[in-house]
């Protein structure tokens, strides 16, 4: 039957190019099918050949009862979903416009709730005949063996054979890090997380369970279709460092009532992480939105030639956007591709808008496509923001308002150092002061009690060097006196800080210095402060004190020296380079200035000015003028103010609104006792001027100035008491015993005797009387040590 057979080897012919077309057909995903409306070309095509020699082999074999052949006389059928795709490709102008366009087709997939993969460009632009002959052609070495098998059942070997093939094939996926093959390849074949893994809170923030909480296609590839977990550290690999990215433009507005932040930017990627590999190709890098799993965002790049598809697609459809994250007027961040009158790209524009803006920012970047590099200067075509008016005259503020005494951090005086030794005419000694200064107070110790003075002087011997009078000293005391007072009060406690014991013999020429601290009780009012001062003596902050050291000799004879601490108190921080405004009032009891800096932060910086350490941004700003643009309120406390001290005293500050130029001109500063302080009597009022910030329009406006409402409380007077810092009461001037005055006598005189020389004559005298005192001093010794003293006379 060769007519028989040669109807057979066409129908082969046909079943081999309809079996090409199924697993062509099989291996599109669902939106890849719907938008090639071609397909239903070629299986109409198809089926009319295998129909054809479906009709030529039932001749030949003389079969017309078949039930099953009119199957391939029915037209293709359409259903909903391809005419959906119809309109919508229709819509766009052409399947070309469409098919190199990934968001068009993502927008189609979207619209028909189907799941838009790797594979859905790649699909469509695939050449779907070369698919078929490929197919054919490995089909032709299977039939061979398989010729005289049934149809269907060949279908069948073929298909398994095929996916069996495909099934070798792996790739990795981006989103759950697992292998895949678009064999097990389904629509919830991956299981995901949208947001990254919390290593802090030990969670994730998207559901915060441990389980997955998303369910799509595997992906080899990074997407910005839908948000998964691990694709924000690749994001802010890129964004978080300067050296990944060569920003050439970017918009940014916030919302200045939820702070939430529209952007977009547009720039070159240099590498993929920071320190990595320059990349080879020019690479574009578009970013929209904010890159969290809970807020719409788009980031993609493209390189020249992948820049070149995107153009024919945008020139076909006249699509220009690239996305956009809202749909609503007020609030929103976009990218488009600029078109030139030809429909080539000649850049893109970014903008940016928030609710509280009145207009979007928006900027313009010129790029030439086939560089992938910026090819002019940025143009920007609008402002948005909080922008203020300049104003048309100068601000005059209020003159600064102090309650309270002004005190200096300067000493009054150096501490004095001459005074004299004070002792009698049988105590032959001198005494000096050899610290410098004279006193110092509270060095090593403190107490909330006492002060502590310590210093050094020198006990001299002043008796001839032959004279062999030494001069014992037995004990030592201290009494103190604030200058201005009529008596002297004795110390707490004198003691020796050198571990030295009374009593001490200092030989004639020699001396022997005292070290001593000595114990100064505070008054009843300061003890309650219960303050502990190092290197600064509380007792005396107000009124110079002086010392007497008093010594006594074993025969009960004293000499007394006066020593004098003045108070010196630690210097007040000077102004700073920076500083535009200082407000204080000083604590004329703790002799400390309470004060608040003001000073204006570092150009090239989000900060305009710090307030006693608080930095206040402009963005802040903005926003305490967009409120009280709603509220009415020209005076807004920026609630930064403090306690300090434990409320001894308190601070706060106020920001003044010019509604007419719409900005922050001053800010008010109010420095005042705290809660702990009965009786207010100290605090300070006072303004700055705020510096310039922002964006402003170019164009004057009349100044306006804010409302007032808080004032400095009303306060009681601070008596001012008068100081004495010095008097003559310890000023004394040792007497001067006269020289002995030895008369001659004339050699002729009868009465003349042998005469011994004056200072021969003064030697021996003063022997004798030396003796005679070392023989007292030597009997009062023995009844001391001995606990005895014996009887006068």
């Amino acid at each position: 039957m060769p007519a028989t057979r040669q109807v057979i080897d066409r129908m082969i012919e046909s079943l081999k190019q309809a079996a090409a077309l199924i697993t062509s057909y099989r291996r599109q995903s669902t939106v890849a099918r719907r938008l090639s409306i071609t397909n239903r070309d070629k299986f109409t095509t198809t089926a009319q050949s295998v129909n054809t020699c479906c009709q030529d082999l039932m001749l030949s074999l003389q079969i017309h009862q078949s039930s099953k052949i009119e199957i391939l006389t029915r037209d293709i059928p359409i259903d909903d979903d391809d005419k959906a795709a119809e309109t919508f490709v229709a819509e766009h102008g052409s399947l070309e416009a469409i098919q190199h366009d990934r968001e068009l087709v993502k927008e189609f997939a979207q619209q028909q709730h189907l799941v838009m993969d790797d594979t859905v460009m790649d699909q469509l632009n695939a050449n779907l005949t070369d698919t078929i002959q490929q197919n054919q052609a490995r089909l032709e070495v299977i039939l061979k063996d398989n010729v005289n098998s049934a149809v269907l059942d060949g279908f069948k070997g073929l298909v398994a054979e095929l996916n069996a093939a495909e099934s070798e094939q792996r790739f990795h996926c981006v989103q759950c890090d697992k292998e895949f093959t678009n064999a097990t390849n389904g629509l919830k074949s991956c299981s995901f997380h949208r947001g990254e893994y919390d290593s802090w809170g030990q969670s994730y923030p998207c559901c915060g369970t441990g389980h997955p909480c998303q369910f799509q296609p595997h992906r080899a590839k990074h997407h910005c279709d839908y948000p998964y977990g691990a694709f924000f550290p690749r994001a802010r690999a890129i964004t978080g460092y300067v050296d990944t990215v060569d920003e050439w433009a970017s918009v940014e507005d916030t919302n200045l009532e939820d702070d939430g932040v529209k952007k977009a930017s547009v720039g070159q990627l240099l590498r993929w992480v920071s320190r990595g590999e320059r990349l080879d190709e020019a690479t574009i890098l578009i970013s929209v939105g904010t890159i969290w799993y809970t807020e719409p965002y788009y980031f993609n790049t493209f390189t020249a030639k992948e820049m070149e598809t995107i153009t024919r697609s945008v020139r076909l459809s006249r699509r220009t956007l690239i996305f956009r994250t809202s749909t609503s007027e007020s609030e929103f961040a976009m990218a488009e591709w600029i078109l030139s009158v030809s429909g080539k790209i000649t850049g893109v524009r970014l903008t940016a808008k928030s609710a509280t803006s009145t207009n979007p920012y928006v900027r313009v970047c010129p790029i030439d496509m086939a560089k992938a590099t910026k090819s002019g200067d940025i143009m920007t075509l609008s402002e948005g923001g909080m922008r203020s008016y300049i104003p048309a005259s100068p601000y005059i503020l209020p003159a600064t308002i102090r309650a309270g005494p002004e005190i200096s951090d300067i000493q009054i005086r150096p501490p004095r150092t001459n005074f004299k030794t004070k002792t009698s005419p049988a105590l032959r000694v001198i005494l000096k002061t050899m610290s410098d200064p004279p006193l110092k107070a509270n060095p090593e110790l403190a107490s909330s009690k006492v002060d502590y003075f310590q210093g050094v002087v020198s006990v001299f011997n002043n008796n001839a060097a032959a004279s062999n009078n030494p001069i014992t000293i037995a004990s030592a005391s201290a009494s103190y006196r604030l200058v201005g007072d009529p008596t002297y009060n004795p110390c707490e406690a004198l003691k020796l800080t050198d571990r030295a014991e009374l009593p001490i013999t200092i030989e004639p020429r020699q001396s022997w210095s005292l070290k001593f601290e000595a114990a100064v009780p505070r008054s009843e009012d300061d003890v309650k402060l219960d303050i502990k001062w190092w290197n600064r003596a509380i007792v005396a902050r107000h009124r110079p004190i002086r010392i007497k050291i008093t010594l006594e000799d074993i025969e009960g004879e004293e000499c007394s020296l006066v020593l004098e601490y003045v108070f010196k108190p630690y210097p007040f921080n000077k102004s700073g380079a920076n500083d535009i405004g200082e407000f204080f009032f000083d604590d004329p009891v703790l002799l400390q200035r309470n004060c608040i800096r003001v000073e204006k932060c570092d150009a090239g910086g989000t900060g305009v000015v710090k307030i006693a350490g608080n930095e206040i941004e402009t963005k802040r700003l903005e926003k305490i003028v967009y409120r009280a643009l709603k509220t009415g309120k020209t005076e807004v406390d920026l609630e930064i103010g403090q306690e300090k001290d434990y409320g001894t005293w308190e601070w706060a500050a106020w920001a003044l609104i010019d509604f007419s130029c719409r900005r922050v001109y001053a800010f008010k500063i109010m420095v005042k006792e705290g809660k702990l302080v009965e009786k207010k009597r100290l605090g300070c009022l006072g303004y700055v001027l705020c510096p310039p910030y922002g964006e402003s329009v170019d164009k004057q406006r009349p100044i306006s100035y804010a409302t007032e409402f808080v004032k400095l409380a009303q306060l009681e007077p601070y008596p001012v008491q008068q100081i004495v810092t010095d008097d003559a009461f310890d000023d004394f001037k040792p007497v001067v015993p006269p020289k002995p005055i030895i008369s001659p006598v004339s050699p002729t005189s009868p009465s003349a005797q042998p005469q011994v020389p004056g200072d021969l004559a003064q030697r021996l005298t003063s022997i004798d009387f030396n003796l005679s005192r070392i023989a007292t001093a030597l009997e009062r010794l023995v009844s001391h040590v001995e606990g005895q003293v014996p009887p006068s006379g």
